[in-house]
Formats: C-alpha cells, structure tokens, sequence
C-alpha cells in the first residue's frame, strides 16, 4: 500500500510538472504560467487572443507579425528563463523546435510585483506556419486589436526552461490551451487594453 500511494505522489508530481507549473527538483525554485495573452481579439473586446500570419487595416502598420506576452509567476533563485514554443499543425502531431527559443536574464524579464513576470515578444508566422518564424525580444509594446478571421492553420503554447543555477525545470503551458492562428485576419476596432 505504502509503495502504491507513492507512486501516485510520484505520477501526480509529473502530472503537475506538464500542466501550467512546475519546481526545481532541488527545490531552489517553481513556477507557473498565470495568461497568454495577444495582441488580438477574434470578434470582439472579449473574444479569445488569437495570432495571425496576415493583417489588414491595422493602424500601426504591423501586417506580418503578432506581439505575444507571457505572464507567469516565479518564487526562488532564478538565473535564467528559456521561452520555447510548442504547437499543433492540425495535420501533423505536435512538434517542437529549437529554432523558437529566446533566453532572457535580469531586466529582460519584466517583474510586475509579487513574484510576477511577463515576458513579450512579436512572433512573425507570415510564411503560414503554425508556429513562428522568428522571435523579437521584448518589442514596444501595442495595444489589443479586435480582429475577424479566417484560415486557421494550427495553435501554439509556450514553454518556459527556469534555469536557478544549481536545477532547471520546464513548465508547459498545456491547461491554457493553445493560442489560435489564423492565415488571414482584419482590424475592426483598436482598444485601449494593453497586451
């Protein structure tokens, strides 16, 4: 009986390790992904964040890329947090790529009290793909558009390595959901919501 309740423990540990937290195996830190959170809004000032390969009519000009902001919380010795993206062709199985990861240290992660922090990048998917093809680290800042669209292509999560120094650990942005991408998408309304 002993033997079955830690093995429970133990398969509940690694059931919470690829959700949204996760913890150093030494202990020296854990962490969670709180929001994924975009630069658009399909339909309306309340409709899920989506990302798009092609925008018309956006005001600022951007037309090929979509801001993206990860809001997580960190408690412990942090040295370093590794941002990857996973994410779902519908016609493939999931896949990840190396090429999608961005480090950042110190000021680069953006603290907004109590052990909170956003990470902001523009991801530029406008060859199609349902994951970006390349990142810009902590651009300026855009505020949320309202979008319709169409032709969507798949979804991505990010995924956070924590570096501490002394261990690293991987949370997995899978309880969230996937942030939807469309090939096509138009500006309807500019909100003042900041992403």
């Amino acid at each position: 009986m002993k033997k079955l309740m830690m093995a429970a423990a133990i398969g509940m540990t690694g059931l919470l390790a690829s959700c949204n937290s996760g913890s150093a195996p030494d202990g020296s830190a854990n962490g969670k992904i709180n929001e994924v959170r975009t630069e658009y809004r399909l339909n309306s000032a309340n409709g899920p964040f989506i990302a798009c390969d092609n925008v018309t009519g956006n005001a600022t000009g951007r037309s090929r890329s979509t801001q993206v902001a990860v809001n997580f919380t960190l408690q412990g010795t942090i040295s370093n947090v590794t941002l990857g993206l996973k994410g779902q062709d519908p016609n493939k199985n999931p896949q990840y790529d190396n090429n999608y990861t961005a480090t950042y240290t110190g000021t680069q992660l953006a603290a907004v009290g109590n052990g909170n922090y956003k990470i902001t990048f523009d991801a530029n998917s406008a060859n199609g793909a349902f994951l970006p093809q390349s990142i810009v680290v902590n651009p300026v800042a855009v505020t949320v558009k309202v979008v319709t669209a169409s032709g969507k292509v798949g979804g991505f999560y990010p995924q956070l390595v924590v570096n501490t120094g002394s261990s690293s650990f991987t949370i997995n942005n899978t309880v969230l959901g996937n942030v939807d991408v469309y090939s096509n998408c138009a500006v309807t309304q500019t909100t003042p919501e900041e992403i």
